[in-house]
C-alpha cells in the first residue's frame, strides 16, 4: 500500500514536473518574445533619440535664423531711422536755404526799389542840369566822375580816394587826395555809388569841409550790396567835398567801375 501510494505520488509529482516544465518552456518563449520586443523598443527608442537630436538641431538652426533675421531687422530699422533723420535734416536745411534766399531776394528788391528811386532823382537832377546848361558860362563848366582802381577787403578809415579819373572838367577833382575843391561858387550836385565787399557792410559819407552831409549804406544781408546817395550843395569858391569812411569794411569794383564819385555844377 505504501508502494502504491508512493507510485501514485510519483506519478502526481511527475505530472507536476511536466506541468512545470511546460510552464517553464512557455515562460522561456514569453521571455524570448519580451527580449525581441525590448530589442525592437530599443531600436525604436534609438530612432526616436535620433529624431529628437535632428529636431533639436533644426530647432537650433531655426532659432539661429530667427536671431539673424531679428538682427537684420534691427539693423535695417536703425539704418531707416538714420536715413529718416538725415532726410529730415536735409529737408530742414533746404527750407532754411529757401527762407534765406527769400529774405535775400526781398532785401535785394528793397534795395532795387531804393536804387530806382535814387536813379529817378538823379535823372531829374540831370534834366535840371541840362535845362540850366544854357544859363552857365561855358568857360565855367565844372563836372567830374572818378572811380577806384581795385577792390579792397580791409579799407576802414579816412578818405576814400577815387584815383581813376573818368571826367574832370574844370579840374576841380584831385585824384591823389580824393578831394573836390570848387573852382567857382555855385550850386553843385554830388553823387556817390558804392558796392560792399562780399557780405561786409559799408557806410560812407559825402563830406563838405569835414561835415557829413549824406550817407550811402550797403547792407550785408547778401553779397555785393549797392549803396547810393546824392546831395545838392551850395559851395563857395575853395570849399572842399570828399567821401569819408563811416562804418564797415572794404569795397568792391570791377574793370567797368562799380564804386564811383561824381559831381557837377548846375548854377
Amino acid at each position: 500500500m505504501e508502494n502504491d501510494f508512493l507510485k501514485n505520488n510519483s506519478v502526481h509529482r511527475k505530472a507536476d514536473i511536466d506541468h512545470l516544465n511546460k510552464n517553464l518552456s512557455d515562460f522561456s518563449n514569453t521571455l524570448t518574445d519580451v527580449k525581441i520586443e525590448v530589442r525592437y523598443l530599443s531600436i525604436t527608442l534609438f530612432e526616436i533619440n535620433a529624431n529628437m537630436r535632428e529636431t533639436a538641431e533644426m530647432l537650433q538652426h531655426h532659432n539661429d535664423s530667427m536671431e539673424h533675421i531679428k538682427s537684420d531687422i534691427e539693423d535695417k530699422n536703425q539704418k531707416q531711422t538714420a536715413a529718416l533723420i538725415e532726410q529730415k535734416t536735409r529737408h530742414t536745411r533746404v527750407i532754411d536755404e529757401i527762407l534765406n534766399t527769400t529774405r535775400s531776394l526781398n532785401a535785394d528788391l528793397d534795395q532795387y526799389k531804393t536804387d530806382q528811386w535814387r536813379l529817378s532823382a538823379s535823372v531829374s537832377f540831370l534834366e535840371l542840369f541840362r535845362n540850366n546848361q544854357t544859363k552857365c558860362d561855358p568857360n565855367q563848366e565844372v563836372a567830374f566822375t572818378a572811380s577806384v582802381t581795385s577792390s579792397s577787403s580791409t579799407w576802414n578809415r579816412g578818405t576814400l580816394i577815387f584815383d581813376v579819373v573818368i571826367t574832370n572838367t574844370g579840374n576841380g577833382y584831385n585824384p591823389s587826395t580824393g578831394v573836390f575843391t570848387s573852382p567857382i561858387s555855385g550850386t553843385y550836385v554830388f553823387y556817390i555809388t558804392a558796392v560792399e565787399y562780399t557780405t561786409q557792410h559799408l557806410a560812407i559819407d559825402i563830406v563838405l569841409n569835414s561835415v557829413s552831409k549824406v550817407r550811402a549804406y550797403c547792407h550785408n544781408s547778401a553779397g555785393y550790396q549797392t549803396g547810393t546817395n546824392m546831395v545838392v550843395l551850395k559851395l563857395q569858391k575853395g570849399d572842399s567835398v570828399w567821401v569819408r569812411f563811416a562804418g564797415g569794411t572794404g569795397y568792391d569794383t570791377e574793370g567797368v567801375p562799380l564804386t564811383t564819385f561824381s559831381g557837377y555844377l548846375i548854377s
